[in-house]
């Protein structure tokens, strides 16, 4: 075995936003909470970010900024339950003498090893720590910690609960509120510390069990309760190469997910674990994920493989059917390893209800409850715009209302800006989408009939609202913006947003299609509908719409971005990356330059071309055609090479879907230098400091799908699961599982040969042909009979 495949390793003492970002892929988690991979002696510097959160824990501040009030939702930071400090004869083992570390992050058992080697005045001093998050039991984390020296001294151990702590991970969000909870209670006797948000609430209880020995003796120690802190200290001698373990086990939990007093809850959460048993839980818990769920690339790129299994142990970690099935919570952007974007969810959930459907379906289904759940707040969220039906808001957090701001400061010269990120409306079609996916992928109607069709019905009522019909007949979609973020209205215009978004037009008329089938394969349609008062002039409305969305193109046969597209200036790339360098955020450099982005044909990430990351080719086609637009053989391809080259990856979502696309084009070497790309993207922090926020949830999921569906080809979406593989020079064969309709398939492929094999029989198309396997019996194959 590789080891190096199987680990995340680093090798030295690091600095600032790349010691920030490393502790976010050093991350632990199980769907419940996520643990930053930061040293155990740390508090919050320039170099160290200690955090502990827990999904749906959101608290609203409100901070003064030149004469407004801004209101801001977080993920809260909750009490630093893993602090260890430590002084030799009196000097603190810190940040300031730390001379060498060596991390190792095990994706097979889910520990995280740790050594630091400290210089004082008597000579070296080593700490290694484990860390663990139990998968199974999900309220507990736990955490060896041994410490030895060459040389007798007399050692104090501090182990605390600190409640001092606040959100502090992202420096633009320093000058805002960050006191997020107080201190309700310590009861020190027990060793818990209880903390309620302060606007939202919740109640957090933590509870710790600490145990120092030597020698296999147990070293007393007396506990002290502060105004924030729950602390105790240990103080005994350190013999010459005999080391002094401390093993600690965290219980947490929450009144967002216990109904029982909180304090009853915690004591049995505490009396049931051990850190044995949370090692027994992990192992068992990893073992299980990689027997079933690993993805085995044997290609030239050495690093491959380990990043791959890296995106999966994140991914495994973001959200878990045995945690999530029973939390009212989704993944953001970030998961649960930083605060970027106050770790709010975005519609990255397109990018990963894929992934968990065909991996661990009611993780998926998780997600999608969280979505469903919030209707009602997206209701709210259109009647107070003057919409109609569900309006789902760009960020969602704790109540599903928006989480966007309406403005921002410039801080140049104190001015406020208008934010217009809210009117990505497309966040509702996403929702519908990964609805979707998951009832094809799983044939499971139970989350249609129980509150997903009447959330989809409620997100048609919205869009059959917002479009106009105009004299020729045909239906505008105006005041939205599409993916590309650096596009939020029209050159000198007043108004936000822009008009006939090709991407939302088109997953419009996507949605409207999926509706029109329902009526027919849901039996409980006519039912559901009647109670949603979806009525039949809807109905009517679903079928005229579907066919006449206007989308605007150009004589070369590419679709514009948006109505108008075509009108902007061109942007002389190769000058400003000649002046700039990374012009990856050019929007921010034209704003610079007193320039507007809006004004150019420049383009932060994929936006109509994401319609081909969502769909197959055909599909796309399909819609497209049916919205009365022919297409020429070689659309798809010139489409691709107009946008590509207007493109700058502001987004790590980019990539991959430009990827995804030069597979449909048979340009697969071009297609594996993008994955290859953008599979680093949190590894090398290719956005400049980015990841010391969390790691990007978004182009993780991509990433895995674009090996899967795109590389190897499998297509789950349809009638029976497709492969048609098109696998890169590079590789020279790829191996993995997924999950279609409750049936897993066991999927081998080379470029001479695909070998299937399924726990159930069933019918299944490979390279264009069908097949029936039998259950248990491999089907094998040869590519290009």
């Amino acid at each position: 075995m590789n080891h190096a495949n199987w680990e995340l390793a680093y090798h030295d003492v690091t600095q600032a936003a790349k010691s920030y970002g490393e502790e976010a892929l050093l991350a632990l988690g199980n769907g419940y909470l996520g643990w930053r991979g930061a040293p155990v002696w740390s508090t919050f510097s320039d170099n160290h970010y200690p955090a502990l959160y827990v999904a749906g824990v959101f608290n609203q501040t409100k901070t003064p900024v030149a004469d407004r009030i801004v209101v801001n939702e977080d993920l809260v930071n909750l009490p630093n339950s893993q602090l260890i400090q430590t002084w030799i004869n009196n000097q603190a083992l810190d940040e300031h003498n730390v001379t060498s570390r060596e991390s190792h992050l095990s994706f097979k058992t889910g520990e995280l090893f740790e050594t630091f080697t400290f210089e004082i005045a008597e000579g070296p001093v080593t700490i290694k720590t484990t860390k663990l998050v139990d998968p199974i039991d999900w309220h507990q984390i736990g955490l060896t910690f041994e410490l030895e020296a060459g040389f007798p001294a007399q050692v104090t151990l501090r182990s605390v609960i600190d409640g001092s702590v606040t959100n502090q991970n992202v420096k633009r969000y320093r000058d805002f509120d960050a006191q997020e909870f107080d201190v309700s209670d310590i009861d020190a006797a027990n060793r818990q510390v209880y903390v309620q948000t302060r606007q939202s609430g919740i109640r957090i209880g933590i509870g710790a069990e600490t145990h120092v020995s030597q020698q296999n003796k147990l070293v007393a120690g007396l506990v002290e309760a502060t105004e924030n802190q729950l602390v105790e200290h240990y103080e005994t001698d350190l013999l010459p190469n005999v080391p002094i373990c401390l093993t600690k086990t965290i219980s947490i939990v929450t009144t967002q997910e216990e109904s029982q007093p909180i304090t009853d809850a915690l004591a049995e959460l505490m009396a049931e674990t051990n850190f044995d048993l949370i090692r027994k839980h992990s192992t068992a818990y990893w073992n299980d994920i990689w027997q079933t769920s690993d993805i085995e690339v044997v290609a030239d790129d050495s690093r491959l493989q380990q990043l791959i299994r890296l995106n999966i142990f994140h991914l495994r970690q973001a959200a878990q059917s045995k945690a999530n099935a029973q939390l009212d919570a989704s993944v953001g952007s970030r998961g649960l390893t930083g605060e970027g974007y106050r770790g709010h969810i975005f519609w990255d959930e397109l990018f990963l209800v894929p992934y968990y459907a065909a991996n661990d379906p009611k993780a998926a289904r998780a997600l999608i409850q969280y979505r469903i759940q919030r209707l009602a707040g997206a209701q709210a969220n259109a009647e107070k715009e003057g919409e109609a039906g569900a309006m789902y808001p760009w960020q969602s957090g704790l109540y599903g209302d928006e989480q966007a701001q309406v403005i921002h400061l410039n801080t140049v010269d104190q001015s406020w800006i208008p934010d217009n990120s809210r009117l990505q409306r497309h966040v509702s079609l996403a929702i519908a989408y990964d609805l979707w996916v998951y009832t094809r992928m799983t044939g499971d109607v139970s989350l249609l009939q129980n509150g997903g069709l009447t959330m989809v019905l409620e997100i048609a009522k919205f869009w059959l609202n917002k479009v106009t019909k105009a004299n020729d007949g045909r239906y505008d979609l105006a005041g939205v913006m599409g993916p590309d973020e650096f596009h939020e209205a029209y050159p000198g215009a007043t108004a936000a947003g822009v008009q006939n978004n090709a991407y939302t037009n088109v997953m419009l008329a996507w949605l409207l299609n999926w509706i029109q089938e329902l009526q027919t394969a849901l039996p409980a349609f006519e039912a559901i509908a009647a109670s949603a008062n979806f009525d039949d002039k809807l109905l009517q409305r679903v079928i005229a719409v579907m066919h006449g969305l206007r989308l605007e193109r150009n004589d070369a046969g590419v679709f514009a971005q948006y109505e108008g597209y075509f009108d902007l200036k061109e942007l002389d790339f190769t000058a400003y990356a000649e002046k700039y360098g990374d012009i990856h955020r050019v929007d921010r450099i034209l704003k610079a330059e007193g320039k507007s982005p809006d004004d150019y044909q420049v383009a932060k990430q994929a936006d109509s071309l994401m319609l081909f990351y969502n769909f197959d080719a055909e599909l796309v086609a399909n819609l497209i055609e049916q919205l009365g637009y022919q297409l020429e053989p070689d659309w798809l391809a010139v489409n691709q090479s107009y946008y590509l080259a207007r493109t700058v990856h502001g987004s790590t979502t980019s990539r991959p879907v430009f990827a995804g696309i030069d597979v449909t084009l048979g340009l697969l070497d071009e297609a594996e230098k993008l994955l290859a790309y953008a599979i680093r993207s949190d590894v090398d922090d290719i956005q400049g400091g980015t990841t010391a926020e969390g790691i990007h949830t978004g182009v993780i999921g991509e990433t895995l799908a674009v090996i899967q569906n795109r590389f190897a080809g499998v297509n789950l979406m349809s009638d029976i699961p497709e492969i048609t593989p098109k696998l890169p020079a590079a590789w020279q064969s790829v191996h993995f599982k997924q999950q279609y309709q409750g049936i897993v398939l066991d999927i081998i492929e080379t470029h001479d040969w695909i070998s299937v094999t399924a726990d159930e029989q069933l019918q299944i198309s490979v390279d264009g042909e069908t097949y029936t396997i039998t259950d248990g019996e491999p089907l094998v194959v040869t590519l290009g009979e």
